[in-house]
């Protein structure tokens, strides 16, 4: 005979079956953009990218320099290709501010894109004119010492290997 706590009972594994099937037990995100840091403009000391899909996270050596002519953004980390770092520089800038800037060949009065492994010793790969990447400064704060903003930049090496990185991100005090 089914009693009535019979019928809860199964009522109640039953649910419970199904809850626990529901669940993923995978939770990282499936976009890799998603395990980026949050684009910030606070002085996070936040400077991450996706090179070639795959999430960047500088874990060393992560700054900003400003002279009043030139700018110096990078970030890099230590892993299993070695000693990698991305960094954006701008030599002889007459006035910089919030504002977008082409990532092009290293020249005066420009900036560049480099994505490097080992000091570039192993690889050295920038931007160049005929593929200018772009550069977007969104808080450039002379009294806080605050530069933020994101970058997205095709880097090719002297042998022609391509570079995509993509969806960077930097909040960092100078």
């Amino acid at each position: 005979m089914i009693t009535r706590k019979t019928t809860r009972t199964h009522y109640l594994l039953s649910l419970c079956l199904l809850t626990m099937i529901s669940c993923s037990k995978d939770s990282t995100p499936k976009d890799p953009v998603d395990t980026l840091p949050p684009i910030t403009q606070t002085g996070e000391n936040t400077f991450a990218c996706l090179i070639n899909g795959k999430p960047f996270f500088s874990s060393y050596k992560r700054r900003a320099t400003y002279s009043g002519s030139s700018i110096s953004i990078s970030g890099s980390r230590r892993d299993d290709f070695g000693l990698r770092s991305i960094s954006i520089q701008g030599f002889d800038i007459e006035l910089l501010e919030e504002d977008m800037y082409l990532l092009q060949s290293e020249k005066s009065g420009g900036f560049t894109g480099i994505y490097a492994i080992d000091g570039g010793l192993t690889l050295d790969a920038r931007t160049q004119d005929a593929n200018p990447g772009l550069l977007t400064i969104t808080r450039f704060d002379l009294k806080e010492f605050i530069v933020s903003g994101t970058f997205e930049f095709t880097a090719i090496s002297e042998q022609g290997e391509e570079y995509h990185i993509t969806h960077g991100r930097f909040d960092l005090k100078f």
